[in-house]
């Protein structure tokens, strides 16, 4: 044993489970590069190498996020790496220490009963936190980061490099940050033709800006207006007309920022479009530099 391991006392209350895991050992390893890089030279009979799970691991193991949580870096009897691949991988890639729940002397035959169960999602560990409209909450942070990291473009998924994941401590930094986040969730939710998490990031943007007229988009979407020329009601006219598709949901927040910035100028355009080569609109007044700050 090492001075990075701590062998951990196995109790065994029957006898004969003692016996029959005799060889079983189990440790809390701060793991290392260097450590991380001998280990996987066991490597011998694993599932192929995910590069966006490594990836995504090795961006949380950066920021600190990491934490030993229970789940273990296993080695069967023969000292051969069973589980944990994916996370050694990511701790050189990170250029980072962690530690690890390690077990060793596990049956080789055991290695066919792992990764059967299914990650909690960030909404899951949100519900669990106790808020309310979770998943809604957890899809609303997500877009949030990913309108941080892309530079004030709302794109319809997470996907792309240099966008961060939006794992249940980064959820938490996200709210901590921006708390407003849960009333804009509440907000358009009530929406039914635009109930999705670029509505809701939309609505808690505008109201950085403008909280009434954010407000009053909320509002306009769900309900219409007896104005039916104001860019609120003209963008809510369009969305029944032609429902959001994974395909549409760039272009139409595009347009909900461009019926924002209208109705801040007193613009009354009858359509609002956005060109093939048009860069998403910037949301006037947003103070965009603060913003890119606020969720390390």
């Amino acid at each position: 044993m090492t001075t990075q391991e701590l062998e951990l006392e196995v109790v065994c209350e029957e006898p004969t489970l003692a016996e029959l895991y005799r060889d079983v050992r189990v440790f809390i390893v701060r793991v290392t590069p260097d450590i991380a890089r001998k280990w996987l030279e066991t490597n011998k009979r694993n599932r192929h190498l995910n590069k966006k799970h490594r990836q995504f691991l090795a961006s949380v193991m950066k920021v600190g996020d990491y934490l030993l949580n229970g789940e273990t870096v296993i080695f069967d009897k023969n000292g051969m790496l069973m589980d944990g691949q994916h996370r050694l991988y990511a701790v050189i890639e990170s250029e980072t220490a962690q530690d690890f729940l390690v077990v060793r002397g596990i049956a080789t035959e055991a290695f066919d009963t792992l990764d059967g169960g299914r990650a909690r999602t960030t909404g899951e560990v949100l519900l669990m936190e106790g808020e309310i409209n979770s998943n809604a909450l957890a899809g609303a942070a997500s877009q949030l980061i990913q309108f941080i990291d892309r530079g004030g473009i709302m794109y319809s998924s997470g996907s792309g490099e240099n966008v961060r994941k939006c794992t249940p401590r980064l959820a938490a930094r996200v709210l901590l940050a921006h708390p407003g986040l849960r009333e804009s969730v509440a907000a358009m939710r009530s929406s039914p033709v635009y109930k999705n998490q670029q509505g809701y990031v939309l609505h808690y943007l505008f109201g950085m800006v403008d909280q009434r007229l954010a407000d009053e988009f909320a509002s306009v979407l769900c309900g219409g207006s007896a104005d039916t020329g104001r860019p609120f009601n003209v963008i809510r006219e369009s969305l029944i007309r032609t429902p959001l598709t994974s395909s549409t949901r760039y272009t139409f927040a595009a347009k909900c920022v461009k019926a924002f910035n209208a109705e801040r100028s007193g613009d009354r355009p009858k359509m609002f479009k956005l060109g093939d080569k048009e860069d998403f609109p910037t949301i006037d007044g947003l103070n965009y530099e603060w913003l890119a700050g606020t969720v390390e």
